[in-house]
């Protein structure tokens, strides 16, 4: 417990001392200990007294006029020897010199006159005590703040020491880090082009042997085992191009900037179609494996390519988690949202129905990375979807997947997509040459299979098409006959798309001809890369690989800017 503050009155009248000590003792009662003196020279003693008992006087109530040594020359010698006491000044009969002496030389905190006021003197006192508690505490805190610095600069010290240390290990160790880094630097080069080949040499072709099968149904009549071919290049495909999209994007999805372009898909022709291509896998178990669908026309707003990872993943995982000679459903349902339930007899561990969904979660799997319904659960919700489980030891295991309705599907001979749209884009391209000017197409693309698809995809809407597998062959296309519109791809051997756009756009300058409309065509579909072929010059861009609606809407979009520009 903290010792009472003291308080000494100094007066060489004992009335002026009894009164101020009984108005004291009366106001504060024993919160402060009153010492009093009637002279400077008592009162330097009583400070003596103190500081050998180790103790600090707080406040000192001094007269001005006093025989022998005067309040001012008393309040600046208490102020040298006890800085933090504060002096107050209590006479009638003052110079303003002996005023000015102990404001400069004591720190004079107040100076009242007699007669005193009872409440001034209070009120003063109370204000100075929280002064000098005020002044105490940062006296404390300077201290503490003091021996602070003094171990910080020990520290300093220190850490200079570790410093030279250390940067005599670095030295040592620069040449190696110089090494590695190089190592690294080509180890990043290596995964860009790998990632470049995954995107141009695997996922455009890929995409291409996809669309093949719709391209060799249109128009004709095939037979069972013709059909059942087809379905199985169309299976092995999506399943290539699935797992390719799903490495490139994954990363973009974690990190928040992957950018979803819905587009209606056929939930229960995808759903038919993994049930093909795992049927084999499922015979082995002896488990049948079979789709209902209660109703019509599952149409959802997703990406089909997402949504085939989503479905391979789910299914493939319930085959093995079903028991021998069981069966494993794929039930679709109609409601708020469309539901696609994959159930199977086999109950999730303990251990892993908590954290089902969780990244690296796996239990009992021989091989299991834990990544399959981690990712499916992130490319559910992606496109606004959801993603359950529900499982028991006596039901099973169902997971839900619940999408959002599309609309319905177009007509045959047309991808899946937003019938609207398509069907719009498709009715002002019948009518264009007549009425608009715009009718040629140069398609540069130096993927044989991929200008078939996009041929196929452009002659239907009405436009006339040319083509050109690199750069320089579009530049003299250009040179002989102007397009209205320009597919260029960016990647390509002899001379890429953004070297063709530039000498395109110099040599229409030169030449005085319309500037065509150029669209960007690349497998780079991220904002940034989309934002950065604008700024070089593009009209617009187009994923790669494209839908058909994709495609003829990106058309009408040029006809459309032909229109402003010439209106």
């Amino acid at each position: 417990m903290s010792e009472s503050p003291i308080i000494l009155c100094v007066d060489d009248d004992t009335t002026v001392l009894v009164a101020l000590r009984t108005l004291l003792s009366h106001a504060f009662g024993n919160r402060y200990v009153i010492e009093i003196a009637e002279s400077g020279a008592e009162a330097l003693e009583i400070l003596d007294d103190l500081e050998q008992q180790g103790k600090q006087l707080s406040i000192v109530i001094s007269d001005f006029i006093m025989p022998g040594m005067r309040g001012d020359e008393l309040l600046i010698s208490l102020h040298q020897r006890s800085p933090q006491t504060i002096t107050i000044m209590l006479t009638g009969q003052s110079d303003f010199e002996g005023v000015k002496k102990a404001i400069n030389q004591a720190n004079l905190y107040r100076f009242l006159e007699k007669p005193f006021n009872h409440d001034d003197i209070i009120l003063t006192v109370k204000s100075a005590f929280l002064a000098y508690e005020h002044e105490r505490t940062l006296t404390q805190q300077n201290t503490q703040l003091r021996q602070l610095n003094i171990e910080l600069e020990t520290m300093l010290k220190q850490v200079q020491e570790s410093e030279r240390l250390l940067e005599e290990r670095v030295l040592q160790r620069t040449h190696e880090l110089d090494e590695k880094n190089h190592a690294l630097q080509q180890a990043l080069r290596t995964l860009e082009d790998v990632e470049r080949i995954a995107r141009h040499d695997l996922k455009t072709p890929l995409v291409s042997i996809s669309a093949a099968p719709g391209l060799l149904r249109a128009g004709r009549t095939l037979s069972a085992h013709e059909e059942e071919i087809l379905s199985m290049i169309e299976s092995a495909s999506n399943r290539a191009l699935s797992m390719v999209n799903l490495s490139l994007d994954l990363f973009r999805m974690e990190s928040g900037s992957y950018v979803f372009r819905p587009s209606s898909v056929d939930l229960l022709s995808l759903a038919s179609s993994i049930v093909l291509g795992l049927s084999a896998q499922a015979m082995s178990k002896g488990i049948q494996l079979h789709v209902e669908a209660e109703g019509e026309n599952f149409f959802v707003e997703a990406d089909d390519s997402l949504c085939y990872s989503i479905l391979g993943n789910l299914t493939k995982n319930a085959i093995e988690a079903a028991p021998e000679n069981s069966d494993v459903e794929l039930r679709l349902i109609k409601g708020e949202w469309i539901e696609l339930r994959i159930h199977n007899a086999g109950a999730v561990p303990l251990a892993l129905r908590e954290n089902f969904f969780a990244k690296y979660a796996t239990a009992g799997k021989s091989g299991g990375t834990g990544l399959g319904t981690y990712s499916s659960h992130l490319l559910a919700t992606v496109q606004g979807g959801q993603l359950h489980m529900q499982t028991s030891d006596d039901e099973g295991t169902t997971l839900t997947l619940c999408l959002k309705h599309a609309s319905l599907p177009l007509k045959s001979n047309q991808i899946v997509g937003n019938s609207g749209r398509l069907e719009q884009a498709l009715s002002s391209a019948a009518d264009r040459s007549e009425t608009q000017g715009i009718t040629r197409v140069l398609l540069v693309d130096d993927d044989d299979f991929n200008q078939m698809v996009m041929a196929d995809y452009i002659e239907q809407a009405n436009y006339e098409l040319d083509s050109a597998i690199n750069g320089r062959m579009a530049l003299d296309r250009v040179a002989s006959k102007r397009p209205d519109v320009i597919i260029l791809d960016l990647e390509m051997p002899i001379m890429g798309g953004i070297e063709a756009l530039r000498l395109i756009r110099q040599f229409q300058m030169q030449a005085k001809q319309e500037p065509s409309f150029i669209i960007a065509y690349s497998g780079n579909d991220d904002d940034l890369s989309r934002q950065s072929y604008l700024d070089i010059g593009f009209d617009a861009c187009l994923s790669k690989p494209s839908s058909r609606e994709e495609v003829v809407c990106m058309l009408a979009r040029a006809c459309q800017s032909y229109c402003q520009q010439i209106a």
